[in-house]
């Protein structure tokens, strides 16, 4: 993992590369060695580097002299792709990679940090935990991730409401940043659905080094009708905080992936934790109406 002194380190030494090599072509002797002195001396001393992901890529356009730059700007705000970096020769340009690898380093923190403890209690969660040792474990070994322990087994079952309609589950998934993001505004919104729509749920669950699937497991424990699975997505380079609901209704252990029921991209730049809230209510009502989840709903 990228932390940050590396990652610093990994700037300015890009910065002085690619002055040096710009430099040797345009300038020589002592003129060069200055303009290098004074290009890189400011950030060693201090240890400032200046924040790349401040700008959005849908604001970020590197090219010059474009032929219609309202057109393309108007085509990045559909994307957060990375549009209109431009190019230094065949390399990206240096303000184009620095802004890359800030990204990957905060997909790879997204990954392997945990969520935050305090978060976990102040919603209230029931932690439960997977058989998987470690971070390192769960993520080479994914099949680890979708087995309790025998101690979050008898958790779940000293937790199990009898008759319940749906047993809300979060996991973190492959990004702990995500629930961490949207976890607070979207159970409130969640709950406040499912009540006014008169379904029972019971105090979420929380598992630590999750899978999606580990809800099939929860789910053959409780008996709940409906098992909804709120997991953190793998990070993109622009969207890091990204949670998925997996919802399905009587999930079982080793059942087909067609029978879960997702909706993705839930965070503030896709779907609005609050909207969604209100969505998966009314989604779980339409499963427990009609008995079924996944494809066999769409074709309802």
């Amino acid at each position: 993992m990228i932390n940050e002194a590396i990652l610093k380190d990994t700037i300015r030494d890009i910065i002085k590369n690619v002055i040096q090599e710009e430099l040797s072509e345009a300038g020589t002797g002592s003129v060069k060695n200055q303009v290098i002195k004074s290009a890189t001396a400011g950030s060693i001393d201090d240890g400032f580097v200046e924040d790349v992901t401040v700008a959005t890529m849908q604001e970020t356009f590197f090219i010059p002299n474009p032929y219609d730059r309202d057109g393309y700007m108007k085509m990045k705000e559909f994307t957060s792709g990375r549009l209109g970096i431009w190019r230094a020769g065949p390399r990206p340009l240096t303000k184009a990679y620095m802004r890359f690898l800030a990204d990957h380093s905060a997909a790879q923190n997204a990954v392997w940090s945990d969520v935050d403890v305090t978060l976990v209690e102040d919603l209230g969660f029931i932690k439960l935990s997977t058989i998987a040792a470690d971070k390192a474990e769960y993520i080479k070994n994914p099949n680890t991730g979708k087995k309790l322990t025998d101690e979050a087994v008898e958790t779940v079952k000293k937790n199990t409401v009898k008759n319940l309609n749906v047993q809300i589950v979060f996991v973190d998934g492959l990004s702990s940043r995500a629930i961490e993001k949207n976890a607070a505004d979207f159970l409130p919104a969640l709950q406040q659905g499912l009540d006014s729509l008169g379904i029972t749920y019971s105090t979420p669950f929380f598992v630590t080094n999750g899978r999606v699937a580990i809800g099939d497991e929860i789910g053959e424990i409780t008996d709940a009708d409906v098992i909804a699975v709120f997991c953190g997505e793998r990070p993109g380079l622009n969207s890091t905080g990204s949670m998925g609901a997996y919802i399905t209704y009587k999930p079982t252990v080793g059942m087909e992936e067609a029978r879960r029921t997702v909706i993705s991209n839930i965070h503030e730049l896709g779907t609005a934790p609050v909207e969604a809230g209100a969505q998966i209510a009314e989604l779980c009502q339409t499963m427990l109406k009609n008995k079924m989840s996944g494809v066999d709903l769409k074709l309802v």
